[in-house]
């Protein structure tokens, strides 16, 4: 087991999760009131160690991607996915309000993304239609590097899930994340932003 998951005590969910137990590792030193009684289905010990796998996974892959992408290509992850989900769009235009739910970023985060990205040639920012909102549009240039930086994405995405996994694992793995983010976009609103970037696309052509 890695360093990150050993770091994490493998103790009962249901004291962790107690209210009282999150409001003393919150306000140290202080004995707290108990919270209100809230009823809930706790978690036992092994839905508890799966839950440190994901949360392992989560850190972990995504750090691992940006190193490769950062020593290979010259760019971070989330570089690259700004520049994957502008290639999708029909001009490769997009709104930075909607770029930044897109590319799952804040705004402010990738305004400064998206200067780098200009510096290189690979973004240029421009005035939507009716010359009120900044767009990010990805260049003939950052086309051919996205292009040219794929491969090398996906070979160390090969090399660091699938590789390790059998071609029944992977199944297990696509039925279990595809339930998950099914309930996941339930919660979430994407239906104004999907509205918002299909009208855009309808003025446009």
């Amino acid at each position: 087991m890695n360093l990150l998951l050993r770091s994490i005590p493998e103790v009962e969910a249901s004291s962790c999760y107690s209210g009282k137990h999150l409001k003393r590792q919150l306000i140290p030193g202080r004995d707290p009131s108990p919270l209100p009684a809230r009823p809930f289905r706790s978690l036992n010990h092994r839905e508890w160690s799966a839950w440190l796998q994901l949360v392992g996974t989560f850190t972990l892959l995504p750090a691992a991607l940006d190193s490769q992408l950062q020593r290979e290509a010259g760019m971070s992850h989330f570089e690259f996915e700004v520049l994957v989900a502008l290639s999708r769009q029909p001009e490769r235009s997009l709104q930075l309000k909607d770029l930044a739910v897109v590319a799952n970023g804040s705004l402010s985060r990738l305004s400064h993304v998206i200067s780098r990205l200009e510096g290189r040639g690979w973004v240029r920012r421009k005035r939507g239609t009716r010359g009120r909102a900044t767009h990010a549009e990805l260049t003939d240039e950052g086309y051919r590097k996205l292009i040219a930086t794929g491969p090398i994405h996906l070979r160390e995405v090969r090399r660091l899930v699938f590789d390790v996994l059998t071609a029944e694992e992977v199944k297990a793995l696509k039925q279990v994340t595809g339930r998950i983010n099914a309930g996941l976009l339930g919660e979430i609103d994407l239906g104004t932003l999907a509205r918002r970037i299909r009208k855009r696309s309808i003025r446009q052509s």
